[in-house]
């Protein structure tokens, strides 16, 4: 029997594309341009150390790394699953782009939110939903950033560390990221 985002997904249209998320631990933005660049040119298969231990963290439970690399950028892909914030990318780059202390910290200093459409969440559209608030965990040991007013109104707290693990659980993509940028 197909679970409840099986189901919806499959009569949803595919995500739209919109601004890369960069990896965490990283306080100064300008760094991606400029160094991504060189490691990218300089490892082979795009493959960068950062793209690389990623991937070997997450086939220790059969997935696919959350990192990835298009247009000369490397970014971070929430389709899948969300981040561990393990820290293993930013003591892997050799750049400096990523920052180890800031993993130490373990403040990830991402250059998004995460925010929820309410036109495309069906919690909002009066369908019992619970698919963000059952996956919404946080791997720094807080807990309840999705709660929900009443029973159909989910609100994204401030606790929120934006690990992405509802971003890709949604199955109507009504989870989204926001640039601060845009903000």
């Amino acid at each position: 029997m197909a679970n409840r985002r099986e189901f919806f997904t499959t009569f949803l249209k595919p995500k739209s594309k919109g601004f890369l998320p960069f990896p965490p631990y990283n306080s100064n933005r300008f760094l991606f341009s400029k160094f991504c660049v060189q490691c990218i040119a300089e490892s082979q298969d795009r493959q960068t150390p950062c793209v690389q231990v990623c991937k070997e963290i997450y086939n220790k439970e059969n997935k696919s790394g959350i990192l990835k690399v298009t247009d000369n950028a490397v970014y971070i892909d929430f389709e899948k699953s969300g981040c561990k914030l393990c820290g293993e990318c930013a003591r892997s780059c050799q750049k400096n782009v990523l920052e180890e202390q800031l993993a130490k910290i373990q403040n990830p200093h991402w250059n998004f939110i995460v925010k929820i459409n309410e036109l495309e969440c069906l919690a909002y559209q009066k369908t019992l939903c619970y698919t963000c608030k059952d996956i919404c965990h946080s791997v720094l040991g807080k807990e309840n950033a999705i709660v929900f007013a009443g029973l159909f109104y989910p609100e994204i707290q401030k606790n929120c560390i934006g690990c992405g693990e509802c971003v890709g659980a949604c199955p109507t993509q009504a989870i989204i990221l926001e640039s601060y940028e845009d903000k």
